[in-house]
């Protein structure tokens, strides 16, 4: 069992983690790392199940479509709680895996998952979502309302982790204000890390060095070193990994970027490899 960490001095931690349910494959392995999370911060967790409105489907009919309009809207309302389902399962067998475990709330919202995502995530001092290359099927909307909308961490989960998988972790540094973000926001992991490992390519000019970065997370208890770059020709996304691999990391750090601030972003390079390709969680902030 892990062992629950200690706030001395009031400083910061993680008390709530949000865990948007969208019926998908992924959201077991999610709900799963966030209770492993909540367990070693004594944290709450709020499992917000998202289930599609049925009544959306009348935006793309017309008045004479009234037959189609009927069954399209029992297709969709059936569809709609077979989701509910699915996300009050995966709730169900994580509270009896649990027991008495992290306190754990269930909230159910239909309608629009960026809103619900954006709204709840407002209050939350974690979210963690499932990671997109698991489902290709499953909602972009929550990951980039996650990531996008609400100003917090996300924790994305690409398959089942180990207990300990925060005990070592890899920062990617660029010394740009998503990296900053990103590492402020995973700094109740950075200080409780048996081993933290910063890696950069590319520091760019008039940015923060990652030796400072380095004397940054000393300053906050930190056991923090840096990595070399093993194959500077190979691609950043690539190097990342190779880099988690070298360290032994079980997660990640680094910062969520795009191209644009509307909803049908193209996020950037890096950051989709990432997020389709991590064998490990990684922790972004925008």
């Amino acid at each position: 069992m892990t062992q629950k960490l200690e706030n001395p001095g009031g400083s910061m931690t993680i008390q709530h983690l949000l865990v948007p349910l969208t019926g998908h494959a992924g959201d077991a392995a999610a709900l799963d790392a966030a209770l492993r999370v909540a367990q070693r911060f004594d944290a709450s967790v709020e499992v917000l199940s998202l289930r599609p409105d049925p009544q959306r489907v009348l935006a793309y009919t017309g008045a004479e479509m009234a037959v189609a309009t009927s069954m399209l809207l029992e297709g969709a309302e059936k569809a709609s709680n077979e989701v509910a389902a699915r996300n009050r399962a995966v709730y169900e067998a994580a509270k009896a895996e649990t027991g008495a475990g992290p306190e754990v709330e269930f909230r159910e919202d239909t309608g629009s998952e960026t809103a619900a995502v954006a709204r709840r995530g407002a209050v939350a001092d974690l979210i963690v979502t499932p990671g997109p290359g698991q489902d290709p099927n499953a909602s972009r909307a929550v990951l980039e309302a996650a990531l996008f909308e609400t100003g917090r961490g996300v924790l994305i989960v690409p398959g089942p982790v180990a207990e300990d998988f925060a005990d070592r972790i890899l920062v990617a540094w660029d010394g740009g204000k998503e990296a900053s973000r990103s590492v402020a926001a995973a700094l109740p992991f950075l200080e409780a890390a048996t081993a933290v490992s910063v890696y950069t390519r590319d520091e760019g000019e008039d940015r923060c060095t990652a030796a400072e970065l380095v004397r940054y997370l000393s300053r906050h208890g930190a056991p923090a070193n840096r990595i070399a770059d093993a194959d500077p020709k190979q691609g950043v996304d690539a190097a990342i990994l190779a880099a988690a691999q070298q360290a032994n990391a079980g997660l990640i750090v680094m910062g969520g970027y795009s191209h644009s601030r509307f909803r049908e972003m193209i996020l950037g390079g890096v950051t989709e490899h990432m997020l389709f390709h991590a064998d490990r969680p990684v922790l972004m902030e925008h």
